[in-house]
């Protein structure tokens, strides 16, 4: 079981201090000739002690609160042992300035005040067991003894303090950089990005902000749900009233009167909110326009062939369908010359093709068979596409049976 730095530090400070205490108070009690029950007690006190008292933090539920006691304990059974020795000025100080110091440093002036009572305890506990005696001097060896121990401790803490305060002070220059660096990423994101309170104010908005509001709309302690739709304003109100993380679409009225729609995290940090927001307008609209494009092509009378560049068809319309009689499911990523008619030389259609490719159109009639093998004429152009690089991408043939001429010899579309 891995104990918590405190408890292992306690440990190591108190097993060397009450080790430096014991050399210290048996040199002062050799010379006055203590029976074997002192010994025995001072070694279980200075020797034992720190071992016991460090298990019962390590196998405690709650090891912090478990060690805090300890230092406790210490206060109350050196300020017996003060009163046990009579008082001597330099060991009693040794103890008791040791464990207020220790005190202090781990809780503060209410440990302070604590550990000060426990020790004035336990003095007094003594005191009514045995009386009051008071010697305060001490051999001049002992004091030094006393004097270099508690200089050492002192300079211990003070050690250990020093590095906790440059632990805090890299950890704190850690977060400045930290924080610095998402920043920088936040002010030069295109995503919006902002902190929100719990009422849907702002607290922070990132520069592209600015790009679709007004400075003053976005000011600190202004309503961040006021450009919203009215049905998301409310979602979003909801979601941060329940203290929620989700994510969330939202659209939002921009200064020019457009209604713009983001994809949005909503994610708590504490008692705000960070509202992650990705402008995906021109993306939607991109797929209403497909969308729309789509459904033109389904209600044309001429048949709709697209292809790859490299012949594999990739989309054909219901009208396809209805002159060729071959379904969708049928066609779609096979090659577009397994449903040639055989009608034509092979070169015939390279030659179409290759001119499509060169010119960018071509247009012609041709025989052409249905998948019923029944023989009609048609007219078909092929238009060569290209993507936005500039390269050739696609093949659009467009075609209707020509028999009856352009407008009698269309076969009849249902619905």
């Amino acid at each position: 079981m891995k104990a918590p730095t405190l408890v292992r530090l306690n440990r190591l400070l108190r097993t060397a201090s009450f080790a430096w205490c014991l050399g210290t108070i048996g040199l002062y009690l050799a010379g006055t000739n203590p029976g074997a029950m002192t010994w025995t007690l001072l070694v279980l006190q200075f020797a034992l002690y720190p071992q016991l008292v460090y298990w019962r933090a390590l196998y405690s539920e709650q090891p912090r609160i478990a060690e805090r006691y300890n230092l406790y304990l210490d206060s109350t059974l050196l300020g017996a042992w003060s009163a046990f020795l009579g008082f001597p000025l330099w060991i009693a100080w040794m103890l008791v300035g040791a464990v207020a110091l220790n005190a202090v440093v781990n809780r503060g002036l209410a440990g302070l005040a604590i550990s000060l009572a426990c020790s004035a305890a336990g003095a007094a506990a003594w005191i009514a067991l045995d009386g009051l005696r008071f010697t305060p001097d001490t051999p001049r060896t002992v004091s030094l003894l006393c004097m270099a121990g508690g200089l050492a401790y002192i300079c211990t803490i003070g050690f250990v303090v020093y590095r906790q305060n440059r632990r805090l002070a890299a950890a704190r220059d850690e977060l400045l950089k930290s924080e610095a660096r998402y920043r920088l990423i936040a002010e030069n994101a295109d995503d919006l990005v902002a902190m929100l309170d719990g009422n849907g104010r702002w607290i922070y908005t990132s520069p592209s902000y600015e790009r679709i509001l007004d400075p003053a709309e976005l000011a600190a302690g202004g309503d961040a749900l006021a450009r919203l739709h009215p049905d998301d304003a409310e979602r979003l109100r909801d979601t941060l009233a329940a203290g929620r993380s989700r994510h969330l679409p939202l659209r939002l009225v921009d200064r020019q009167g457009r209604m713009r729609q983001y994809r949005s995290h909503l994610q708590r940090l504490e008692a705000n909110f960070l509202l992650v927001s990705h402008d995906v307008t021109d993306l939607r609209e991109s797929e209403e326009r497909v969308l729309l494009a789509a459904h033109a092509l389904e209600g044309m009378t001429e048949g709709i062939l697209i292809t790859g560049i490299d012949g594999t068809i990739v989309s054909v319309n219901r009208a396809f369908s209805a002159i060729t009689g071959h379904a969708r499911d049928e066609v779609i990523g096979r090659p577009a010359k397994d449903f040639r008619s055989g009608l034509n030389p092979p070169e015939f259609y390279d030659e179409a093709l290759t001119t499509a490719l060169t010119q960018g159109y071509w247009s012609g009639t041709t025989w052409s068979r249905r998948a019923n093998g029944s023989v009609y004429r048609e007219w078909r152009s092929i238009r060569m596409v290209r993507d936005a690089a500039g390269k050739p991408s696609h093949f659009v043939h467009v075609f209707y049976e020509a028999n009856g001429g352009r407008d009698g010899g269309r076969p009849a579309l249902a619905g």
